[in-house]
């Protein structure tokens, strides 16, 4: 069995905000040391999710495992599954516990979206005209490279076919920043702050229906107030073996009992993680009534519209503590966030099971199921 002892997170930034000046290595870097300060485990592995790795240097997860004071010889890797990264960070130190291979591994995931590159490609030479610059954080992150398409007209046309409106959506918005408040105001443990802020950046304290409506859209029914915003923060979690839980004595937070992946049409991304769920619960016997919480990342609220609608989920037991819409999304990192967010609802409220859903542009999908200890 697989454990998560510990864990740790930045509060998210915007995009140009409170971590405007620093790397994305120094954001993964804090986070592994809070970690560190808290267990003296010699840790075998690190694993962080990486989406935008342009400019970042030579493996980023490397670079923060030197600045965090780890060994030189502790291996360190970044994986890229775009927004399912940091997800997919967590089940490669999952499949590297199980199979007796590592021990102790920090997984999560990183972002900083402020420090994404423009790119321009003169490799050939420019023989006349004008030279385009391409937004990395398009080009890497938000463009469907299959399609053509950037994930918020996907999104917008996964809405429509589902018949998600415009003011379902701007509910789900507005209850997104009311549930990440009420969370910070239960002050929550192993969160590193900045002296300007000590919530997410991102989240709107004054927010209105109001002012959600009078958004003018971005594409469809989808806004800035619907959508989950350029973000950047880092998550991680400490995982360890049931040897190593035993023989340091350590207190679980929770079990890692598995997880399932889905692959589907590229345009259809926003509905692939109910089917990565349904391959979830079969592969371990469940109904989706033995879930007692439900955590899916708000890339758009019609990406949580359209997951409840499949799955036919109870939105008093989804998301508890808000989402990507409140806290931002810095794609790298948020799934990670997503299981912070999950274990701290299951110890509040002493709750048995929660599920973690992610989407991801070229059409992916990832859930994970973890249990209350």
């Amino acid at each position: 069995m697989v454990y998560i002892v510990d864990y740790s997170s930045t509060i998210f930034g915007k995009i140009t905000g409170i971590w405007s000046k620093y790397k994305a290595s120094d954001l993964a870097s804090w986070i592994i040391k809070d970690i560190l300060s808290r267990n003296s485990l010699p840790i075998d592995l690190v694993v962080l999710g990486n989406v935008i790795g342009a400019g970042n240097g030579q493996n980023l997860a490397r670079q923060a495992v030197i600045k965090a004071g780890l060994p030189f010889n502790t291996p360190a890797f970044v994986v890229n599954q775009i927004c399912i990264s940091p997800i997919k960070a967590l089940q490669t130190a999952y499949v590297n516990i199980v199979s007796k291979e590592y021990d102790v591994v920090i997984a999560g995931g990183v972002e900083s979206m402020t420090n994404a590159p423009f790119l321009v490609k003169t490799r050939l030479g420019n023989k006349y005209g004008d030279m385009i610059l391409e937004d990395s954080i398009n080009t890497d992150g938000l463009r469907c490279a299959i399609s053509n398409k950037l994930m918020i007209e996907l999104a917008d046309n996964i809405a429509k076919k589902y018949n998600i409106t415009r003011d379902q959506q701007d509910e789900l918005a507005y209850n997104s920043h009311l549930r990440a408040l009420e969370f910070w105001k239960q002050n929550p443990d192993n969160f590193i702050k900045s002296p300007e802020k000590n919530i997410d950046e991102n989240i709107s304290e004054d927010i209105s229906r109001e002012k959600l409506s009078n958004l003018k859209p971005i594409v469809g029914d989808a806004t800035a107030g619907n959508s989950s915003a350029l973000a950047d923060g880092a998550s991680a979690v400490l995982m360890v073996s049931e040897r190593i839980l035993k023989e340091y004595n350590l207190i679980p937070l929770a079990e890692v009992v598995g997880f399932a992946e889905s692959f589907d049409d590229p345009v259809s991304f926003p509905i692939v993680p109910s089917l990565s769920t349904r391959s979830l619960l079969s592969k371990f016997n469940l109904k989706k009534e033995d879930i007692d919480l439900w955590e899916i990342n708000e890339a758009f609220a019609s990406v949580l519209a359209v997951n409840m609608k499949i799955l036919e989920l109870d939105y008093q037991r989804t998301n508890i503590f808000g989402g990507a819409i409140a806290f931002g999304h810095p794609i790298g990192a948020t799934g990670a966030r997503l299981v912070v967010n999950a274990i701290s609802g299951l110890k509040k409220y002493n709750l048995k099971k929660a599920v973690i859903m992610v989407c991801a542009g070229s059409g992916g999908g990832y859930s994970m199921l973890i249990k209350n200890i």
